[in-house]
């Protein structure tokens, strides 16, 4: 306790009311959020051999104009198959999607507002709309629609969507302790707040099927992550650590032919814009990207990825 000295000896200077309110005053002086995080409800949900994490703060985003821009009300192809499939509207009932992958199982973990009338209902299960869908009971959780995807609730607010299998295990991972990945939530933590989209990873690899042809790399990767920010405009922001500085040079001329091949291939300006303004560099055992765009070319060419996927279907 703090003492003060006067004619009378020492007295402290708080009184014993006053350090009872003090955790009280400091409370209330909350400071704004200076890193991101998973949220503690889906954080326990994770796989445990999950290697990388999709995430996606539409809360955050839906304070900003970027929101109507990339999630119109209408119109966008993504949105109504994704409703169509799993029954949620990701628009109006979602705050936050973790996709969890690199695992045995693939899986995304929404938090939201499933139920209307807050902690009352917080048992409660929403009706899900999914043409074909199946209900079938799993250590007293529901799984609706289907072996092949499937949706459960662990509340009003929590769900998680994927192959049956994958729920299952979830479910099960709930009776285990320690099985967190703690690795990935450190890299999240260590991003800023204005990451509405991220990922990170803590054993990259190339997707199945490659990239642009390129199936493998003869290089090692200990770590990935990368956001967006759309707060005013579309910023990137991307890092790679290789396993030595022979590694991430190889992994940066890697992409920089990789960037240089898919501009002369393609004629659509909007993706050209995209490839045009990617700046990347090398800091020893790291390679950083780096592009500033604006909302607008982004948004075209995602409407140019949701027509393709479309027409691929």
């Amino acid at each position: 306790m703090l003492m003060r000295v006067d004619a009378h000896g020492s007295r402290p200077i708080l009184s014993r009311r006053g350090l009872l309110l003090t955790p009280l005053l400091l409370a209330g002086c909350k400071q704004e959020a200076t890193r991101q995080r998973v949220d503690p409800a889906l954080a326990p949900l994770i796989p445990p051999d999950t290697t990388m994490l999709f995430g996606a703060r539409l809360d955050h985003l839906k304070k900003t104009s970027a929101w109507d821009q990339f999630f119109p009300a209408q119109g966008s192809i993504a949105l109504e198959s994704l409703k169509k499939q799993t029954g949620l509207d990701i628009r109006t009932t979602t705050h936050e999607v973790v996709y969890c992958s690199g695992g045995k199982h693939r899986v995304a973990l929404i938090r939201g507002k499933f139920v209307d009338g807050g902690i009352t209902n917080a048992g409660l299960e929403p009706e899900l709309k999914i043409e074909g869908a199946q209900k079938f009971p799993y250590k007293g959780f529901s799984l609706v629609g289907k072996e092949e995807e499937a949706v459960t609730f662990f509340n009003s607010s929590v769900a998680a969507v994927g192959r049956a299998s994958a729920l299952r295990q979830i479910i099960d991972n709930r009776e285990l302790k320690n099985s967190i990945p703690m690795g990935l939530l450190a890299m999240v933590d260590a991003l800023p707040p204005e990451a509405h989209f991220y990922v990170v990873s803590n054993r990259p690899e190339l997707p199945a099927g490659g990239i642009g042809g390129i199936r493998s790399l003869p290089l090692a990767l200990t770590s990935f992550r990368a956001y967006l920010d759309l707060r005013t405009g579309a910023s990137l922001r991307a890092e790679a650590s290789g396993a030595s500085n022979e590694d991430a040079k190889k992994l940066h001329d890697a992409i920089k032919a990789l960037v240089g091949l898919a501009r002369v291939a393609n004629k659509d300006k909007d993706l050209a814009a995209i490839l045009d303004g990617i700046r990347f560099f090398q800091e020893g055992q790291i390679v950083k990207f780096e592009s500033d765009l604006s909302r607008e070319t982004l948004r075209r060419g995602f409407d140019l990825l949701d027509s393709m996927g479309t027409t691929r279907a």
